[in-house]
């Protein structure tokens, strides 16, 4: 309580970040979906998003466009607490608005990897969510970091990661997390969404694209919270 109240005091004299707070009824699994995702071009994906707000859940732009030929999300299932590939706590069909930051038309790259999704329902109200922070490297130096996502199977996974790396838009950690991407990286034990994961090299460095405050400004204005 005495760090969340110490990031709430420093954010608000620096203004370091937009702070957007978790659902007071909040649960990781539930706030979780996997989502599975057919575009127009025909390829399938399995990803993660995270809501962080009564209609808005962020996630990997590639779930929302295909990383190979740039074309757009078609139809997406939302599996909330997803357990098996037939058992979810929530699942949720219903219509949606979305935004990337890259369609990957000249190929892809992880650094503009992140999107949103914006529900015509509230969906947050059953699902709960994640608070989010969008600030600099310093505010990320405080806590560390907890990485999750669904698995193929639809299996939670997380990860604690070790070393990390940050830039104004990436940040980097040794570990390999196999898995969907589109997951959060959190930070501390607020559970407080800094980034989603991406992808990682097959020396195990895994990448994950920043929240930052234009996204969160243009989730604001598209009425995410």
């Amino acid at each position: 309580m005495k760090k969340r109240m110490l990031a709430l005091v420093l954010a608000a004299v620096m203004m370091f970040s937009p702070l957007v707070s978790k659902a007071a009824t909040f649960n990781p699994n539930h706030a979780l979906a996997y989502l599975a995702v057919r575009f127009t071009c025909g390829c399938t994906r399995g990803g993660t998003g995270a809501m962080i707000g009564r209609y808005g859940m962020v996630t990997a732009g590639h779930n929302l466009y295909c990383p190979y030929h740039g074309k757009p999300l078609k139809t997406c299932d939302f599996y909330f607490g997803a357990q098996t590939p037939c058992c979810s706590w929530y699942h949720h069909t219903g219509r949606f608005s979305y935004r990337v930051y890259d369609t990957f038309a000249n190929g892809y790259h992880s650094e503009n990897d992140i999107g949103y999704i914006i529900f015509n329902n509230p969906v947050g109200d059953t699902t709960g969510w994640f608070g989010s922070w969008a600030g600099s490297d310093r505010d990320l130096d405080w806590e560390y970091m907890n990485l999750y996502n669904y698995d193929a199977n639809r299996h939670m996974r997380s990860l604690f990661t070790v070393e990390k790396v940050y830039s104004s838009r990436e940040l980097y950690w040794d570990g390999k997390l196999s898995g969907t991407g589109g997951g959060p990286v959190v930070m501390g034990e607020e559970d407080y969404v800094v980034a989603v994961f991406t992808c990682y090299s097959n020396d195990g460095t895994g990448y994950g694209r920043r929240l930052t405050y234009d996204v969160i400004r243009d989730m604001r204005a598209d009425g995410a919270f």
